[in-house]
């Protein structure tokens, strides 16, 4: 297999299409009866990208894609890729191997319904494919999968692996993209994203991106669309859930405007077929 060296004059944005109350309740049960507000959310971070003329990769739920097919066919309208962040939310930590092939078949025959006909990216909730349940990636690969965003290399609260590699990789039969950490004297921080872009000051997501840039790799970014809905509800979930949820949400477009202003951003999909010989893996695509 061809592999090229990526373009560092890029990174990957990332967007992971899950309402506000899917990290927060886990029982699927019980989201029928909470506010759905996944739109306007989802609607400003297209608008923001599109207007600084860049793209990125949607990780959309297929309980989203069943609920609002007319969002998938937003971000398609985009030229943004839409991948696939199972149907349920479910870690893989929860759930064994037969279970998450119904779930991941659920989820791509959703996605593909609402118009998204190739999937070829996937990213486990809550960054939960490690050591122990890389049992996945075969699933993976049987359904089509061919690009894996699902490992994030550094223990940080309840997910993360120490020992998994920094940049992107074959693994088996499907290439790792990992949340490519920033390094300071050899020790990896989580200036990536998400909680840590708002426990941080904005400038040290800046200089993390930079700093991986300077490296010669793709630094990449990953958001939620509730990460830019400051007044959506609040529950009662614990101390600790509850401070990584709700934590300086009005940080959240400034770091996302500051981003867009410092580089180029494009989708994983575009990157893969920039550094492998993508044809004659995974056949023809439009690589977006």
């Amino acid at each position: 297999m061809r592999e090229a060296a990526p373009d560092s004059r890029y990174g990957l944005f990332t967007v992971d299409v899950e309402d506000w109350y899917h990290p927060l309740v886990k029982d699927p049960g019980r989201w029928a009866s909470l506010e759905d507000r996944i739109w306007p959310s989802t609607l400003a971070l297209l608008e923001a990208l599109e207007s600084a003329g860049q793209h990125g990769t949607f990780f959309v739920l297929g309980c989203v894609a069943d609920r609002h097919p007319d969002l998938v066919r937003r971000i398609l309208a985009g030229r943004h890729e839409v991948a696939c962040h199972g149907y349920d939310h479910l870690s893989l930590q929860w759930i064994d191997p037969a279970r998450f092939r119904a779930d991941l078949s659920r989820a791509l025959d959703a996605l593909r319904a609402a118009g998204a006909k190739e999937i070829v990216s996937f990213r486990a909730p809550y960054f939960s494919l490690n050591q122990t349940t890389a049992w996945a990636l075969p699933i993976l690969a049987e359904h089509g999968i061919r690009i894996d965003s699902s490992v994030f290399p550094l223990r940080t609260g309840y997910y993360g692996d120490r020992s998994a590699a920094n940049l992107p990789h074959w693994r088996d039969s499907v290439y790792e993209f990992p949340i490519t950490l920033p390094s300071f004297g050899g020790v990896r921080l989580p200036l990536t994203g998400g909680f840590y872009s708002r426990f941080f000051p904005p400038g040290w997501t800046f200089a993390g991106v930079e700093r991986v840039r300077r490296a010669g790799a793709e630094p990449m970014f990953y958001i939620h669309p509730w990460e830019l809905d400051v007044d959506h509800p609040r529950i009662a979930v614990g101390r600790f859930l509850t401070f990584r949820h709700y934590l300086r949400l009005e940080r959240t477009r400034e770091i996302l405007s500051g981003l867009l202003a410092r580089g180029s951003w494009r989708s994983l999909r575009e990157s893969f077929a920039e550094r492998t010989d993508a044809r004659g893996r995974t056949g023809t695509y439009d690589a977006r």
